[in-house]
């Protein structure tokens, strides 16, 4: 994998977690036949870690959804669901690409979970685990996230919550600064250099964000995406964290074939 790709994806990352495409989309009324959609967006995000600047990338989407089989952004596997009287219950088997936010930071590994949703007429709810499978960091995570789509015409607005809930390995993994970050930074004459600081405590994080899409024809799409996340303590405790929150904004457009 070169660099250049690793940096595509990792900050394409970013954008999959709290507020996606996806996210954006999840309530289209095409959305659960087949297609195959690409995109170019900007994202930007501002990290917690002290003096941290916010940073701006560039990020590529695609989405492919044939039968149960999907892919979209950096998550691959299968989807089933059944439309019960307007009751839409589903389940996700995936694996997904994870990497943490800040510079110097940048790691990547690959989660294994799997996600139940309900859809009714009041919204979705999804509650979803997923696991370290690439012997990174062998934590767990637990979400639990709530959206609620408005659509007139060809725009839509979906506003969510979400409680994130990490074990402590994986809080050390997404918030932790290690040895080796650090003699990076310091090799590299970083104006900040943070300092080593382990998270060594489980963590349950809040955050919401606001999608929305605009399709300007039948396959030409808008979207724009602004999110943020309140950290736990057991984060902000941190030597090297600053802020008790993190966020991100996205926009860009979407292609379907």
């Amino acid at each position: 994998m070169t660099k250049t790709f690793r940096k595509l994806l990792i900050a394409g990352l970013a954008l999959a977690a709290p507020a996606s495409v996806s996210s954006a989309k999840e309530n289209d009324e095409g959305q659960n036949e087949n297609h195959i959609i690409v995109g170019i967006g900007v994202l930007d995000r501002h990290t917690p870690f002290n003096s941290a600047s916010t940073q701006t990338s560039p990020i590529p989407f695609v989405s492919i959804r044939q039968g149960a089989y999907y892919f979209e952004a950096a998550e691959t596997g299968l989807h089933f669901d059944k439309d019960l009287a307007g009751i839409k219950p589903s389940l996700a088997l995936f694996v997904a690409a994870r990497s943490p936010q800040g510079r110097d930071r940048e790691k990547l590994s690959v989660d294994a979970g799997a996600r139940i949703s309900l859809d009714t007429k009041w919204g979705r709810l999804s509650g979803e685990f997923r696991h370290d499978v690439t012997d990174k960091f062998n934590g767990a995570e637990i979400i639990a996230r709530y959206s609620y789509p408005v659509s007139v015409g060809r725009f839509s607005i979906t506003p969510s919550v979400q409680a994130s809930w990490l074990d402590r390995k994986a809080a050390n993994y997404m918030y932790g600064v290690t040895t080796a970050q650090r003699a990076r930074m310091i090799r590299k004459e970083r104006r900040v250099i943070l300092p080593v600081a382990p998270i060594t405590d489980e963590a349950l994080n809040l955050g919401g964000d606001l999608s929305m899409t605009f399709q300007l024809d039948e396959r030409l799409m808008l979207f724009a995406v602004v999110g943020g996340t309140y950290l736990d303590k057991s984060i902000q405790r941190s030597a090297a964290i600053e802020q008790k929150w993190e966020a991100q904004s996205g926009l860009g457009v979407t292609y379907k074939f």
